[in-house]
């Protein structure tokens, strides 16, 4: 139990950044609504959820491009739905910890402990390139990263918790 206490501990020490940095353009509760629906679709039909990624943030982009192109409103966007996932990312780790082995525990702490550094490091380079060779450039890179790997803890949750 202590052991499992340190790794929430060390998870949320991590995901702060990561909250901080989303909070910038909160979501809406409507936001929230279209992939909490979309999920549960996913869910229902034993699919992964992959379809739900975007869901917020693409409306957006067209909006975005439609004023102009406007680069710093595309990144807000994916900024807002970035914010939705990462919440995600905390429930889904809440569910995969304490009903997780031992073993697997730790090496979802550990790996977790390296992920936003890890993404950020990566996702950074979308800044450096073209503006609307990926929209939201950096931002959107985190949503995506960031959502793809909240669909992995989801599944793990489910299957640890089936047990």
């Amino acid at each position: 139990m202590k052991m499992l206490k340190l790794a929430v501990a060390m998870l949320a020490a991590n995901l702060f950044p990561l909250a901080s940095m989303a909070l910038a353009q909160a979501p809406t509760p409507a936001d929230v609504a279209v992939i909490d629906k979309c999920l549960k679709g996913a869910e229902e039909s034993g699919g992964f959820g992959g379809e739900c990624v975007g869901l917020v943030a693409h409306p957006c982009l067209k909006e975005a491009a439609g004023k102009n192109d406007d680069v710093a409103q595309k990144k807000v966007c994916g900024e807002r739905e970035l914010a939705i996932w990462t919440v995600k990312m905390s429930e889904a780790l809440k569910k995969v910890l304490p009903a997780a082995s031992k073993d697997m525990s730790k090496a979802v702490a550990d790996s977790q402990k390296t992920f936003a550094a890890s993404r950020d490091r990566f996702c950074i380079i979308f800044d450096r390139i073209e503006p609307g060779i990926y929209p939201g450039s950096a931002s959107y890179c985190r949503l995506r990263e960031t959502a793809n790997r909240t669909l992995s803890l989801i599944v793990l949750g489910v299957a640890v918790n089936e047990h």
